[in-house]
């Protein structure tokens, strides 16, 4: 039995995830419509809105053509075929700079993977990409607010008297997947739409966990960015329209408001991109081109990207506070690492207080 044939259904490949506010730095003034479609529709129907998941290491597992299992990490893809937890353990220690973590986690590593061999269909056929929720080494506490691990950033709570927290209960392993890979080393993995067949007692095995709440969306709000997006759509296209020198202009946006992410400058987004320029790495031609053009379709853009954040922001934290059956927290405060809308390929991140590792 291939595992392809249980774990996936036919689906576009290659497709980006992007920030909802994004599409307003690629596509301009269609973009900010589409951002203002997406949440109407996120407003009336979340059924394909699901938890992003803060899972950490990365691993790959599962069985050649022969049958042999096979567990590696991410540095390992393609490179290291190791089919025994003391060729996982040897390759972890020996791999770097002979840091000191790295006993320990090789431990932990090959632990896991004796669990996850035992634990592997014999006759799946193919590999499965996902990242470590709990470890025995790592493992979930109980508390008085539930079941909790914290792979990463984020804490989860899960509600022990749930069917997801009986299963985590009396579980040793979790992981949350993604793809499946036809071979070892293969870069182009097909999504993971079921994962039943790789489930066991002691591995608890997730793949796309969806929201149970509807939250609600100010329709207002999306409808001034829509009259707003309209008002300006020629000034705001003209200004992202690529010219000699400056071809790029959405990819300097982008960085832009990646780069004010990470500072925690999101405040400052309508007004500080011509500070950030002169102290970022777009050459000086470029630079002033970008000073000595009109600056009314950068306020637009800017005002765009800022109004949807505000109501994406605002949907998040209704998802976040809506007593699931999983509840997230990053450092003490409500919350994780946002939200997916599988449907759109949209990424739900609350950037003003999550920024990547």
């Amino acid at each position: 039995m291939r595992a392809k044939q249980f774990l996936t259904e036919a689906t576009d490949k290659g497709r980006e995830y992007n920030h909802l506010e994004d599409l307003v730095t690629f596509e301009g003034s269609r973009g900010a419509l589409k951002a203002a479609e997406i949440l109407t529709r996120l407003g009336q129907d979340t059924k394909d809105v699901s938890i992003k998941w803060d899972g950490n290491p990365t691993i790959f597992w599962g069985r050649e053509p022969n049958g042999q299992f096979v567990m590696t990490g991410k540095n390992g893809w393609g490179r290291q075929k190791t089919t025994s937890s003391g060729e996982l353990q040897d390759f972890i220690l020996n791999t770097g700079k002979g840091e000191d973590w790295r006993k320990d986690f090789a431990g932990e590593m090959a632990g896991v993977f004796e669990i996850l061999e035992a634990n592997t269909p014999a006759d799946m056929k193919g590999y499965v990409y996902g990242d470590l929720l709990y470890t025995p080494r790592k493992p979930v506490t109980s508390s008085q607010a539930g079941l909790q691990f914290t792979p990463n950033k984020v804490t989860y709570t899960v509600d022990p008297n749930s069917d997801l927290g009986k299963r985590i209960a009396g579980s040793q392993v979790g992981v949350v997947v993604h793809t499946y890979h036809d071979a070892f080393g293969d870069k182009t993995g097909t999504p993971i739409k079921d994962t039943k067949s790789i489930n066991s007692n002691a591995v608890v095995v997730l793949g796309q966990t969806y929201v149970t709440h509807q939250p609600k969306v100010d329709t207002s709000a999306v409808q001034d960015i829509v009259s707003t997006a309209n008002a300006n759509a020629q000034i705001i296209d003209n200004w992202l329209k690529p010219e000699q020198g400056l071809s790029r202009k959405d990819a300097i946006l982008y960085n832009y408001v990646n780069q004010m992410t990470k500072t925690g400058k999101l405040d400052q987004l309508r007004t500080g991109f011509f500070d950030w320029l002169k102290t970022s790495k777009v050459s000086a031609g470029q630079q002033a081109k970008l000073m000595a053009g009109d600056t009314k379709g950068l306020e637009a853009i800017m005002d765009l990207v800022v109004k949807i954040q505000t109501i994406k922001n605002n949907l998040i934290d209704q998802l976040d506070n809506s007593g699931a059956d999983v509840t997230a927290s990053t450092g003490g405060e409500r919350g994780g690492e946002g939200y997916v809308a599988t449907r759109d390929k949209i990424k739900l991140v609350p950037r003003h207080r999550w920024t990547p590792n």
